[in-house]
């Protein structure tokens, strides 16, 4: 009868609108508590780059795809509030102390440095160069996802209040220093994405961009040339389990979810490339 009833569901074009992702392992709870970033790595792309949030010390931590952490690094920066980290083709990490639940924080920075080279000594703390950005009271946005475009980080807002998730530009090269931040940009918003936004990571080829929330990942489409006005929502895909997911990763096409006290896990791409965005009601 279950098999019959199952067969009928799927011929009336029925499925299941969650998918859970498969898991790759877990922290260690002692030294990423709250993980709220990753990145694959340049150097060794078996390599994925994660630091914690707030309140924690300003580390990055190289771990493995199962989620083991291969070595840490002391960074030369306050972690306020990191929310997300980015790389680029130059063989750069850039830091996104972008967080600001409170929205009491008038100046926020994005820290850029080397990617570090998992086999070379410790020398001290990894030395950054950093770019201010200001914020004034009236538009004092909080983010939580960060990607690089050339010369400029792009961060993705995190709304609470159902509205679309924006864009933001802040310029990285040449950084502005602390006494003369430089203003943070909109640029674009996120097409229906309404929930409050984790995470994000921009594709090796800069064509498609992926953001997270706790329990929702969406792929975004660039217009031809590259731009961040008139993105195409490509894909929607509601997440099966109880993790917390605070970052993503593009990994070749499937992507790498990194969730709070919790771990890895793997969305290959037949499942999001599988999942359409869902028809919305007029108003939403």
């Amino acid at each position: 009868m279950k098999v019959t009833l199952l067969v009928g569901l799927a011929l009336l074009g029925w499925d299941d609108p969650r998918v859970r992702p498969e898991p790759l392992g877990t922290f260690d709870a002692r030294l990423i508590p709250e993980a709220s970033g990753v990145v694959r790595g340049r150097k060794r792309p078996d390599v994925f780059w994660v630091h914690n949030d707030s309140g924690n010390a300003p580390k990055l931590f190289a771990v493995a795809g199962d989620g083991r952490v291969l070595r840490q690094f002391d960074v030369a920066a306050p972690n306020l509030d990191w929310e997300d980290v980015a790389i680029d083709d130059r063989g750069r990490l850039t830091l996104g102390d972008i967080g600001d639940n409170k929205g009491i924080l008038r100046l926020r920075a994005v820290y850029t440095l080397d990617e570090p080279d998992l086999d070379a000594p410790a020398a001290g703390p990894l030395k950054v160069s950093a770019s201010f950005f200001a914020r004034p009271s009236d538009d004092c946005f909080d983010a939580e996802g960060l990607v690089i475009d050339g010369d400029r980080a792009v961060l993705v807002t995190k709304r609470l209040d159902g509205g679309e998730a924006e864009l933001r530009e802040v310029a990285i090269t040449p950084p502005a220093p602390l006494l003369r931040p430089s203003a943070a940009r909109r640029i674009g918003v996120l097409p229906g994405f309404v929930e409050p936004a984790t995470g994000a990571d921009l594709s090796r080829d800069g064509r498609h961009l992926a953001v997270c929330g706790v329990d929702v990942v969406r792929v975004y489409r660039r217009p031809e040339p590259p731009s961040w006005d008139g993105l195409k929502l490509a894909s929607e895909v509601r997440l099966k389990g109880k993790t917390q997911v605070e970052g993503v990763a593009w990994d070749d096409e499937d992507l790498i979810l990194a969730s709070e006290q919790g771990g890895l896990d793997r969305l290959a791409a037949e499942d999001w490339k599988a999942r359409r965005p869902r028809a919305r009601t007029k108003g939403r």
